[in-house]
């Protein structure tokens, strides 16, 4: 897809809107990957620097709960232009990668997705609300393993692959529960140091 829309031979430009169409509904996958990565790469810890990451996710996923196909975004940033040889560079550097995710990742069905397969992108919608609402909280060494857990399930709904997706909300969950003991442990310290002073 990628390909064929870098090759078309409509003008010297091509736009936002013009990407996001050919992707269809993996643009949300695509859009939810680009921002969980800067979370779940490590790095120094920012307060609040998760939250402007987690409420774009938080936006897109209110947008498969209500049944979109495709990502609705300000109209400023759907008119932004790229040039298309500089489209056709990126295509180029990003196809091994690509390719290798093709091997790895492919539409494959999940008993969990499967029962009610209409419903999918709104299950997705609510997983990546709690995903995201964990990530902005501003939790020590929280947001790295929930972070890598969204981009789990982003892979998966770029590929339509429902094991992957599955196998994220898995990650997700373990990652909340691993918050939960990290809060758990943070109150458990500041009582005990509190009440030895």
């Amino acid at each position: 897809m990628l390909h064929a829309l870098a090759d078309a031979s409509d003008g010297d430009t091509i736009t936002i809107e013009e990407i996001l169409t050919a992707l269809g509904n993996q643009g949300f996958g695509l859009l939810v990957l680009v921002l969980a990565l800067p979370n779940a790469i490590p790095g120094p810890i920012i307060p609040g620097f998760s939250v402007p990451f987690a409420l774009g996710i938080v936006i897109l996923s209110v947008q498969l709960l209500r049944g979109h196909r495709r990502p609705l975004l300000p109209s400023w940033l759907l008119r932004r232009r790229i040039r298309r040889e500089r489209f056709k560079r990126f295509v180029a550097r990003a196809e091994p990668a690509l390719r290798r995710f093709e091997r790895w990742f492919k539409p494959r069905p999940a008993r969990f997705m499967a029962r009610r397969p209409a419903d999918r992108p709104r299950t997705l919608g609510m997983v990546l609300i709690a995903f995201a609402l964990v990530l902005a909280l501003p939790i020590p060494l929280g947001n790295g393993p929930q972070a890598f857990a969204i981009c789990v399930v982003a892979l998966g709904m770029f590929e339509g692959d429902e094991k992957v997706e599955t196998a994220g909300i898995v990650l997700g969950v373990l990652s909340i529960l691993l918050n939960a003991a990290i809060v758990i442990a943070g109150v458990q310290i500041f009582a005990y140091a509190t009440k030895h002073r």
